[in-house]
């Protein structure tokens, strides 16, 4: 466990920690970098990665089949949870923001790789479609407590690049198209900025996290993502046969912590963000033992 320490979790919190520290000491606003890598190296590594990847049809289904089965049940589960401790309407969907939307991005991707090698990468990656969709119309929605976030959400969606890159390549990848070395050479250079940049918004993010309130919804909600989340996604993909690599991927990016994102849609609807941010937060730190734990869970006993 501690090779898997040293080698999978560490390296992230590492080049996240120096994310944090040029976040306090230089003040920078992420957003810059932000979008940077959302619509240029994410949406370049995404279809550089997929369009020449050998991809069996049947990873591509399970995932989407996962995700159209984990969705649903975790948002029940998490909605009866909030209601189980009384949560009013903003606290309830700053407790939904904190448990179904994962850190499959910044945080998964890298430790897909680190963990899996690039044939772990390339799961991962199979989850940007769906997760752009998620985030985009569900996310919203649920920030909004249901109202006016539907139609939003698809316009979202719709600019954002790296759903396109996602389908683009899936698209062409049947075909084994070669790539013009003068268009693969400097995608190739740009894809590999994608992670380290990620890695670095997340730091600079969180340098601006701190945790004050809102410690029960919190904490709970870090429970359900790091823990309830991956053992939902076991019974999942044992109950749909999933298996190898696939099913250890989409085990560990359910234990993921809460996405970042979510807390920019809580400020955003005034969906009490400080518990949001909470969450984040803990689930965050508390994801350093728990990822570790998982990956070498799945890889002796799946």
């Amino acid at each position: 466990m501690l090779g898997i320490l040293i080698d999978a979790v560490l390296p992230v919190f590492i080049m996240a920690g120096i994310g944090v520290l040029v976040g306090k000491t230089l003040h920078l606003d992420p957003r810059p970098a932000s979008r940077l890598a959302l619509y240029v190296f994410s949406p370049i590594l995404i279809f550089s990665s997929l369009y020449s990847a050998e991809i069996p049809f049947r990873d591509i289904r399970d995932i989407f089949f996962f995700l159209a089965i984990w969705v649903p049940l975790m948002y029940a589960v998490s909605w009866a949870i909030a209601w189980q401790i009384k949560l009013k309407t903003p606290g309830r969907a700053a407790f939904l923001l904190g448990t179904i939307f994962m850190n499959a991005v910044n945080y998964g991707l890298p430790v897909s790789l680190f963990a899996f090698g690039q044939d772990g990468l390339q799961r991962a990656l199979l989850f940007l479609a769906p997760q752009a969709i998620l985030s985009g119309t569900l996310a919203i929605y649920v920030a909004s407590s249901g109202t006016a976030g539907g139609m939003k959400g698809i316009a979202a969606v719709l600019r954002i690049p790296t759903f396109y890159a996602s389908i683009g390549a899936l698209a062409l990848n049947p075909f084994h198209i070669a790539m013009p070395a003068l268009i693969a050479s400097p995608m190739k250079i740009m894809a590999g900025a994608a992670i380290p940049t990620m890695i670095m918004v997340l730091g600079i993010q969180l340098a601006n996290v701190t945790i004050k309130d809102y410690l029960l919804p919190a904490v709970l909600a870090t429970v359900v993502r790091l823990a309830l989340s991956p053992a939902l996604a076991l019974g999942i993909t044992m109950l749909l046969g999933v298996h190898g690599l696939t099913q250890q991927v989409i085990i560990v990016l359910a234990g993921m912590p809460t996405a970042v994102f979510t807390t920019i849609l809580a400020t955003e609807f005034d969906a009490q963000p400080r518990q949001v941010t909470n969450t984040v937060a803990l689930s965050t730190i508390a994801s350093l033992v728990t990822i570790t734990s998982l990956i070498w869970l799945v890889e002796r006993f799946l």
